[in-house]
């Protein structure tokens, strides 16, 4: 999840990992919305422990067949890769579905890394993270989390993804603009006796965040550039 009224960072290109987009995804909101939490941090100085992002529990997988795959005949058609996309409008549609997705897989990794007590977050959301100022303030605060042994349950979604602005970029530094609305009422957060830990009094949640991606490059990757959570617009 994200922290209450965080401010926004400025934007500034970092590194990050892969995508994938998806309409509804898991993610968290709990004690303290973490990453806005973070972001808070960075603008106010101030940050807000009833806010904490969740995480999501793993798809479910079915029981291997015992037979082996049947071969595929001869005749049956081969799917083929799709084409590159060539034309501006191409690339365009392609940068902003790629950036949805990717911050769809970042809710899905935090939601992870939370339900599993914060174990080796490091490794797995410093590549998504793309200023130097978000890597600093939530370094602190996940690992507070872990060293405390915190964990979370449930899972939140990312009930919409709307495009707000695009900019382009010959060099592969495109940037993409999104207001998203995430619900975060499935989540719990517990402390490591397994207590419950309640949600802040009248905390919302669900509500809209406006997000900056950046693109890091031809055949890079996206980072969150920029954060800015708005709990006082329901969605």
């Amino acid at each position: 999840m994200f922290t209450e009224f965080c401010p926004k960072l400025r934007e500034s290109p970092m590194v990050s990992s892969a995508i994938t987009p998806k309409r509804t995804i898991a993610v968290l909101i709990g004690v303290a919305v973490i990453a806005v939490a973070a972001f808070a941090v960075v603008r106010s100085g101030v940050f807000e422990p009833e806010t904490v992002q969740g995480a999501i529990p793993g798809p479910g997988s079915s029981s291997p067949s015992a037979s082996a795959p049947a071969s595929p005949s001869p005749s049956t058609p081969q799917a083929q890769p799709s084409p590159s996309p060539t034309t501006l409008e191409q690339i365009k549609a392609q940068n902003i579905a790629d950036a949805k997705a990717r911050l769809e897989k970042y809710y899905e990794t935090t939601a992870q890394v939370a339900n599993n007590g914060y174990k080796d977050w490091e490794s797995k959301l410093l590549p998504f993270w793309g200023h130097p100022d978000i890597r600093s303030s939530l370094r602190g605060v996940y690992t507070n989390y872990a060293e405390k042994g915190d964990y979370t349950s449930g899972a939140a979604s990312v009930e919409s993804l709307d495009l707000t602005g695009y900019r382009p970029d010959d060099a592969g530094f495109e940037t993409v603009n999104l207001r998203a609305c995430i619900d975060f009422g499935a989540v719990e957060n517990f402390s490591k006796d397994a207590e419950l830990i309640p949600r802040q009094a009248g905390a919302p949640t669900r509500y809209q965040f406006d997000y900056t991606m950046r693109h890091q490059g031809q055949d890079s990757v996206w980072t969150i550039n920029e954060q800015v959570p708005h709990p006082e617009q329901a969605c």
